[in-house]
């Protein structure tokens, strides 16, 4: 049996949040139930377990010292490492320009774009929406041509129409937002490294 692909949204999930902090998977779990990413990702409680050595052994995080609360007994903790920090970015950049990626996808990038500058963001979610316009070019002109075919049998077709033009226009009004510094950013630009593996 082959094994399973390490890119992932949990996958992305999880070095979102070491980035953030040195976390153990309990408390990993915690703040993705808090944030509402539970139920986008839909994770079941074996999930990180899993995850977790197999970003350790693709050298994406490593352990740190264990951690222990009061009586409570020692708990892993997990830090990133600089490859798991340009496999997030790399991964954060994949998610968030190409709508091949679904929506759960797309909806925990959005989570942790923060690993990017902010004019970067808008640059991804742009070539997102460019892609998305193209779509929709593509199958306006599908639909044109479907002359004869009875308007209710392309009704899935036209509801697919709407939802691609509402992201576009999501998109390009967020992308407009960061541009004009509308939207806060915890980092200046130049405050990120230069790294865009």
């Amino acid at each position: 049996m082959p094994p399973r692909p390490l890119f992932s949204p949990a996958a992305l999930a999880v070095l979102g949040l070491l980035a953030e902090s040195a976390r153990h998977p309990y408390e990993m779990r915690t703040l993705l139930r808090e944030r509402g990413l539970d139920r986008t990702l839909e994770l079941k409680h074996a999930t990180l377990y899993d995850l977790l050595p197999r970003l350790a052994a693709a050298g994406l995080v490593e352990q740190d010292d264990p951690a222990r609360a009061g009586n409570r007994p020692e708990r892993m903790v997990y830090r990133i490492t600089p490859d798991g920090v340009a496999a997030l970015r790399k991964w954060l950049r994949e998610l968030l320009s190409d709508p091949v990626h679904g929506a759960a996808a797309f909806a925990v990038a959005l989570a942790f774009m923060f690993a990017l500058p902010r004019s970067e963001v808008a640059e991804l979610v742009s070539l997102r929406a460019e892609r998305i316009s193209s779509t929709i070019g593509e199958v306006d002109a599908g639909l044109a041509a479907a002359l004869g075919v009875e308007p209710v049998f392309l009704t899935d077709h036209t509801y697919a129409q709407a939802l691609r033009r509402a992201e576009r226009d999501w998109l390009l009004a967020f992308a407009a937002d960061l541009r004009q510094g509308t939207l806060s950013w915890p980092l200046a630009d130049e405050e990120y490294s230069d790294d865009h593996s």
